[in-house]
Order: structure tokens, then C-alpha cells, then sequence
């Protein structure tokens, strides 16, 4: 695993104080290195700045900087003292950074360079071996520090993409574990609660076409019945379709905003079928204001509340349910209340319908309540900041 010449080149810009220093460093060098003795001339300040310079593009031509420092540094050494050991240093930087940033043959052209103009500096009072050493310790120490510090950055490169491409695979076995799931409970709603329900509708239009009395209640019954039970394996399919293929679905929930209002009516008008008498007060023009999530959540709590009161209180009773909506900062009342019935309420732990209700009104950092009160029970929940993605609230 390499990486890309581009990931290694350091914008001037985003390292501009780093590439400063050099021109600090030669300043102060040249002005303050030196015995009363030996005064810098014009070229010594000349060769260190110009030296200076050219580190600022090291950056993004290493090669090229380490170039020019070998082209300065021989004349240098040649004509000054003190600006000399400027250009000397930044050599070597030079280098290491082209060690750093490049391999192959730009680096080993740097180096040739850089080998040429180190011996063109001989230095007369040295023995051979002693400038051959000086050479070696010029050329090769930048070298080894910058391609030591080059296969370091490529081990902590090569671990951040070994780390990305681990938490990529985690990311698709729990994909891969979550459409398994839904998979299997899509085959347990076909094949189980499906086929039941296609069963009970088939058997009740039987009924319906073949029934002995003319009695047109139970005519009514049984075709409120068999619409409840159709409507119930529509919704089956559908649930079936979005296991498999959750991109299915338009939006986030099940709910279109132009159906809530009329599967709300839809819930109600058959609650009042079953014997129930439910006065409803919805706002239905802020219903068309809410978002997916919500909407859903709207009707998921209704359903269960209505239900609940035929479970518990039984016909013959009298209900209320109040949708509204504040306008200061969108959130969402629903209010489901009986009058008892007949038979009374049995207090216990709550069952899997009020659990369910409570965690998908959670779900939506909101609250949900269920009590009995004197005269029945009454369940309350609270929907905060229900409105649609980007309304704004006043």
C-alpha cells in the first residue's frame, strides 16, 4: 500500500508560519554569529536570505528547492564565511524533505545533486577521508531522517485505512444482519399472519353470500368485518414489501401528509361501527403540517387508544379524542378519554400496546401517559417539535 505523491505535499499556505522560521533563523544567524572581528558583508546576508527563500516552496517542489540549495551553496561557500553555514544547513533540510516527500528517482537526482555540490565545497585543511566523512554525514543523515520519518507517516497512513476499512466491513455485517432479520420476520408475517388474515377474509365473504337470516345488522357486521380484515392484509403486503426493500417506501414512514387526516376519519368512523360513541375533535389542517415521523407516530397512537377502549371498556360507551397542535413551538396533543363502560378496568402492568405506543412517542422525545379517572381512562400523549424538516416554529 503506497501513498500518493499529492497526500505528501504540504501546502505553502497551511505551513506558512512553519516556513518562516528558516528566514528568522538566517537573519538572526548572520547578524548575531559572528566576532566583532568579521562583519557580515552584503553577500553573506545576500546567499542566507536567498537560502531562506527557497524554503518556503519546499512544500510543493522539493526537488527544485533541494536544487537550488546545491546551486547557492557552492558559490557560497566560495565567497563568504558566515552566509555560507546558512546555505549548508538548509541544504541538508532541503534534502530531508525531499527524502520526506518523494521517492524514487527525484529523490535519487536530489541526492546526486546534493553529493556534486558537497564536493565541490572541499575543504583544503581536511584530509580526503575526513571531507569523504563530511560528504557522507551531509548527504546521508538528511536522508535517513527524512525517510524514516516518510515510512512512519505511511504505517500511521496504511493503520487509519487498515481502522476505515474494519469499520466499513462492521458497518456491512450489521447491514447485512439487519436486512437477514428483516427478511425473516417478512417471511413470518406471509406465511403466518397473512395467511390467517386472507383465510378470515375469504371465510367472512362466504359467510356474507351464504347467510341464512336477512338480518340487515348482521349484514352490516360482516361487511365491516370483511373491509377491516381486506385492509388489514393490504397493509400486511405493504409492511412485507418494506422488510425486503426498505428503499421502497417514498419517505420515512408509511403515511403520506395527505392521508393522515383521511386514515384518521378511516379509525374513528370504525371505531363508531363497533359501538362506540367517540366524539372526535382533530385539527386536520395541521395534520397536513406535520412531518413523516410524526404523522405516523399521530396515527399509530390513536389506533392503539381506540382499540384499547373497545378492549377494556367495551361498546356502548362514550369516548373523546382531541388532536391539536400548538402553534408557539409545534407540539402535538393527543388526548383519547372514555367514560369506563360496563365492565371496569382490571389495574395491572401495561401490555404490549401501551409499551409500543410509549417507546415510538419516546422515539420522538416526547411522553406518553395512561390512567384511570374517575370517570374511565385516559391516555395523553406529547409530541414535541412535530413539524415538517425546515419549518420554522415561532
Amino acid at each position: 500500500m503506497r501513498i500518493s505523491r499529492a497526500s505528501l505535499r504540504a501546502p505553502v499556505v497551511g505551513y506558512g508560519w512553519v516556513r518562516v522560521l528558516p528566514l528568522v533563523g538566517a537573519v538572526a544567524w548572520v547578524g548575531l554569529l559572528h566576532v566583532p572581528q568579521l562583519e557580515p558583508s552584503w553577500l553573506d546576508w545576500a546567499f542566507a536570505v536567498a537560502s531562506a527563500a527557497l524554503v518556503l516552496a519546499g512544500g510543493v517542489r522539493p526537488l527544485t528547492v533541494a536544487v537550488a540549495q546545491s546551486v547557492l551553496v557552492v558559490p557560497a561557500t566560495a565567497l563568504t564565511t558566515i552566509g555560507s553555514g546558512v546555505t549548508q544547513v538548509l541544504t541538508a533540510v532541503a534534502l530531508g524533505e525531499l527524502a520526506f516527500r518523494r521517492r524514487g528517482r527525484p529523490l535519487w537526482c536530489g541526492v546526486a545533486v546534493v553529493a556534486v555540490a558537497t564536493g565541490l565545497t572541499y575543504f583544503p585543511a581536511y584530509s580526503l577521508p575526513a571531507n569523504l566523512l563530511r560528504t557522507v554525514q551531509i548527504v546521508g543523515l538528511p536522508l535517513l531522517l527524512g525517510s524514516y520519518l516518510r515510512s512512519q507517516r505511511e504505517v500511521a497512513w496504511q493503520a487509519e485505512q487498515r481502522a476505515a476499512e474494519a469499520e466499513r466491513n462492521r458497518e456491512l455485517a450489521e447491514v447485512a444482519a439487519r436486512t437477514a432479520e428483516r427478511a425473516e420476520v417478512a417471511r413470518e408475517l406471509h406465511d403466518v399472519i397473512a395467511h390467517h388474515v386472507a383465510a378470515i377474509v375469504l371465510r367472512v365473504g362466504v359467510a356474507r353470500h351464504v347467510r341464512t337470516t336477512a338480518d340487515p345488522e348482521l349484514g352490516e357486521v360482516l361487511n365491516d368485518v370483511h373491509a377491516i380484515a381486506g385492509e388489514a392484509l393490504s397493509d400486511l403486503r405493504g409492511l412485507v414489501s418494506v422488510l425486503r426493500d426498505p428503499a421502497s417506501m417514498d419517505e420515512p414512514g408509511l403515511l403520506a401528509s395527505t392521508d393522515l387526516t383521511t386514515a384518521l376519519a378511516a379509525v374513528v368512523d370504525r371505531t363508531r361501527q363497533a359501538g362506540v360513541d367517540i366524539h372526535a375533535d382533530i385539527d386536520t389542517e395541521a395534520m397536513t403540517r406535520l412531518d413523516a415521523a410524526h404523522r405516523h407516530a399521530v396515527l399509530r397512537v390513536v389506533q392503539e387508544g381506540l382499540t384499547n377502549v373497545l378492549k377494556h371498556a367495551g361498546t356502548g360507551v362514550r369516548a373523546r379524542l382531541a388532536i391539536t397542535r400548538e402553534s408557539s413551538d409545534g407540539r402535538v396533543e393527543i388526548v383519547v378519554h372514555d367514560s369506563g363502560g360496563a365492565r371496569p378496568r382490571v389495574a395491572g402492568p401495561p401490555g404490549h400496546g401501551l409499551t409500543v405506543m410509549r417507546e415510538r412517542v419516546e422515539l420522538l422525545h416526547g411522553s406518553l401517559t395512561a390512567s384511570a379517572t374517575a370517570t374511565g381512562w385516559r391516555l395523553h400523549a406529547a409530541l414535541p417539535h412535530a413539524g415538517r424538516a425546515g419549518e420554522a416554529t415561532s
